[in-house]
């Protein structure tokens, strides 16, 4: 049977995970928000095969999409564009990651703190 841990381990365990984190985030790089898809288009030329089959598609195409003002904007990307942005777009992604470990952590922490808190008032008022 597996013995649960103290408040003085939890926290300790937690404090030590919530360092880690910190550091991961030390090492994420520049953030960018919105999104990026590509996108297979056809041409206004009659005779171009990209109307009837959807492989002869031009493309792909890098757009990002993002909110500004409470409207949806996208814009197309040139090569070098899409491939910064998609680096910057994963990084703030796992800047999101990692801020919501931290969260569910110091709930955690917080829990086990908050025992800590209690049984010092208990002997406090045990010593008077």
């Amino acid at each position: 049977m597996a013995r649960r841990k103290g408040p003085h381990a939890e926290v300790r365990a937690c404090a030590q995970r919530y360092r880690e984190l910190t550091a991961r985030l030390a090492g994420i790089g520049f953030i960018w928000h919105g999104s990026l898809q590509k996108r297979m288009l056809t041409c206004g030329k009659e005779r171009c095969a990209c109307r009837t089959d959807p492989k002869a598609r031009h493309g792909p195409y890098a757009y990002w999409t993002s909110k500004e003002a409470q409207k949806t904007v996208s814009r197309l990307l040139s090569l070098d564009e899409a491939e910064l942005y998609e680096e910057w777009i994963n990084n703030r992604r796992e800047l999101e990651r990692v801020v919501r470990q931290m969260y569910r952590l110091s709930r955690r922490a917080a829990k086990a703190e908050l025992k800590l808190r209690a049984e010092r008032r208990r002997g406090e008022v045990g010593e008077s």
